[in-house]
């Protein structure tokens, strides 16, 4: 059954509402919208009609779930901004279909098209793939963003990236649920549910979204979890399609397109290279406390986090 994306705080409660899910509406004396995504484009993430999400990596490609994705004929609807009332966009999905494999064997992870590319005039976001040059153990213990039913923002850190059999083989980004209050990320906290399959998962680079990640699998059966899958971060675990490991595979799918790839989290403007405009943002910055731009989580843009945009210069 479709619900919520299941947070630390309780579902339902007007101030998780109000702080996780993208087109809340304060209610007479409910709690007043202060979303966490507010400062983010959620724009190319889109809903198909058979209730299949969708993101956008390219003007007329998109990923979603191999196990639920739209069907050719379906329209995507895509939002312009966080106000339910606001400017909304439809597109056709074409009869394109790529299933992408790891090893011979099926994924998870879908790539589909648009019949038509997206319009400038639209203003749908077109996400880039955080494919870091330093490898799978980068990802590791990385804040991110979760997006599901019924459009709500989660938030989580990635626990490993690891191989799953589930559906032949696909390349797998866990993250762990703590249940307890206040622990992991806090109130919002996410674990994975049925609607949320094909659901994007983000990184931040720069104060912007960046792709890992596509909802896949979870051990939450009808809303009981398993603790004896628990370990090693708290009870429940939720598992995407890492998108990095199949960039080859869209691209040669794709035909005159591509996605755009950001391989350092200096790479600010996500334009594929860290360089003097780069540079400058994180100068402008220099001194800042609790910014995008603090590469080294130690709370301060400062010389340390010059010494790793200098390191992945290029």
């Amino acid at each position: 059954a479709v619900a919520d994306m299941f947070l630390q705080g309780v579902n339902g409660d007007h101030a998780m509402s109000a702080t996780h899910d993208r087109f809340y509406t304060a209610p007479a004396g409910g709690a007043e919208r202060a979303f966490i995504g507010e400062g983010y484009d959620w724009s190319g993430v889109g809903r198909s009609s058979n209730g299949a999400w969708i993101t956008m990596i390219s003007p007329s490609y998109f990923v979603s779930a191999n196990h639920y994705h739209p069907g050719a004929g379906d329209t995507i609807t895509f939002h312009e901004n966080n106000n339910p009332a606001g400017v909304t966009h439809a597109y056709t999905v074409a009869s394109f279909g790529y299933d992408t494999n790891y090893a011979g064997q099926s994924s998870d992870l879908w790539l589909g098209k648009l019949t038509v590319p997206l319009s400038r005039k639209h203003h749908i976001a077109i996400y880039p793939v955080l494919a870091l040059a330093a490898g799978d153990a980068a990802y590791v213990g990385m804040f991110m963003f979760a997006y599901g039913a019924p459009d709500r923002v989660g938030t989580n850190t990635i626990g490993a990236i690891v191989d799953d059999f589930e559906i032949g083989r696909t390349r797998t980004m866990r993250y762990w649920f703590d249940a307890a209050e206040g622990t992991g990320t806090g109130a919002g906290d996410c674990h994975l549910i049925g609607g949320d399959s094909g659901g994007p998962s983000f990184a931040t680079v720069g104060g912007k979204l960046a792709l890992v990640g596509v909802h896949f699998t979870t051990n939450d059966t009808n809303g009981v979890f398993d603790p004896e899958d628990s370990w090693p971060f708290g009870f429940g675990w939720s598992g995407d399609s890492f998108v990095p490991f199949y960039l080859d595979q869209l691209d040669a799918n794709m035909a005159g397109e591509h996605a755009i790839t950001v391989h350092s989290r200096a790479d600010f403007n996500l334009d594929g290279r860290v360089d003097s405009q780069d540079l400058s943002t994180l100068l402008n910055a220099w001194g800042g406390k609790g910014s995008p731009l603090d590469l080294n989580g130690d709370g301060v843009v400062n010389s340390a986090d010059l010494a790793i945009l200098l390191d992945a210069w290029g």
